[in-house]
């Protein structure tokens, strides 16, 4: 724990102890007006040791007597329990962690934790950047507030929460939440504390875009979405034949849209929790509510053996092994279908390769396109490499 923290945590310790030591404080003023009273010829020195029970009063009465007996409990219960247990004891992290937060100057705040957002504090910490981070899921940065990192447990539109993370004297804010409402509520609050920094905003939308451009806000809005269709642009390039689409999330209904409207292709969209799509349906657009985990999930809807592609878009961490297995059946039993799977973390890269499968979407990805668009001062702009 360095000196910061230590000084936190004592200072917490004091704060939870406030009203403990205002009765010791009480008990002890009444102590010592009391023996000022009835021995007005002591000195104040002695009459402090007198009030502390060091010494005994000249006069001694039912009263004193009775402060004698109850005043070495207080100052036991109290203080030395202050002092030996709370002090010794570790300090509330969460707590703690806030309160770091809210001593943060020109640093880089990060809204949301999600995989992009995961990259950006991993990418600040390697390189020793000052940031915190605002997320309302206590579980999801337990890691970051355990090792002594500002994070900010709450609602990010809460005023509190945004008053606390310093936003007068922040570099940079990056908004990486999936809820479109966040997003812009967190944008609008923002930009009338701090006029000038940088705020960079993940939406897809383009009306959403076009308004978070506007002189007012003057927001960076970026979509990984976009980022990533880039790529399904070019995989479906002169392509042929039925494509298979698993998945549940805007990116997957996306990439069906894209392959049924925009190629003609026959498209199979495996979705087992949404009837229909926000894009306008295509009839090459066949839409299964139904979750896949086996082939033999997919086989009563399409003929595996005319489909050509199959993007497995899964992106909970939890779903990965999932569609790691679909992707070694569909390699095993149809090895001429192009396999293409959206991770998160490159670390999983290989255990998708040893299948001849693609990946997209991935985290690193998204920080290096993010990289390209931030400013020069920015905590995760490009460090440049010290030639020798």
């Amino acid at each position: 724990m360095n000196l910061l923290n230590s000084l936190i945590s004592i200072q917490l310790k004091i704060k939870q102890y406030k009203i403990q030591f205002l009765l010791i404080f009480i008990f002890w003023l009444i102590g010592f007006t009391f023996f000022a009273l009835t021995d007005p010829f002591q000195s104040i020195w002695d009459l402090f040791l007198i009030s502390m029970t060091i010494r005994h009063p000249h006069i001694v009465s039912d009263f004193s007597n009775f402060y004698s007996l109850i005043w070495p409990i207080l100052l036991e219960v109290i203080v030395f329990g202050f002092i030996v247990g709370e002090l010794l004891e570790k300090y509330n992290p969460v707590v703690t962690s806030r309160i770091l937060a809210k001593h943060r100057h020109n640093h880089t705040l990060v809204i949301g934790y999600d995989h992009l957002a995961k990259r950006i504090i991993e990418y600040c910490i390697e390189n020793n950047e000052k940031f915190s981070a605002i997320e309302d899921d206590a579980e999801l940065v337990e890691d970051l507030i355990n090792n002594g990192h500002p994070v900010i447990v709450g609602d990010p539109t809460d005023d509190a929460n945004l008053e606390t993370a310093n936003l007068e004297d922040v570099k940079e804010i990056f908004i990486c939440v999936d809820d479109v409402r966040i997003s812009l509520i967190c944008s609008e609050k923002i930009r009338k504390i701090n006029k000038d920094c940088p705020i960079y905003v993940r939406v897809f939308e383009d009306h959403v875009q076009e308004y978070l451009k506007q002189e007012e806000l003057n927001v960076y809005p970026f979509s990984t979405s976009k980022w990533a269709m880039d790529l399904i642009h070019e995989w479906c390039k002169d392509k042929e034949g039925k494509a298979v689409v698993i998945g549940r999330d805007r990116l997957t209904h996306r990439i069906a849209h894209h392959i049924s409207a925009e190629h003609s292709r026959d498209t199979y969209l495996f979705d087992d929790e949404n009837d229909g799509i926000e894009f306008v349906e295509s009839e090459k657009l066949h839409m299964i509510k139904k979750l896949v985990r086996f082939l033999t999930d997919i086989r009563p809807h399409v003929n595996l053996d005319v489909v050509t592609q199959v993007f497995i878009c899964w992106k909970l961490e939890t779903e990965f092994d999932e569609a790691l297995y679909l992707t070694s059946k569909f390699s095993l039993r149809y090895p001429n279908i192009e396999i293409y799977v959206r991770i998160a973390d490159e670390e999983l890269i290989d255990l998708v390769d040893r299948y001849k499968a693609k990946t997209f979407s991935t985290s690193q990805n998204a920080l290096e396109m993010l990289q390209m668009i931030v400013t020069p001062e920015s905590s995760i702009y490009p460090k440049k490499g010290i030639k020798l």
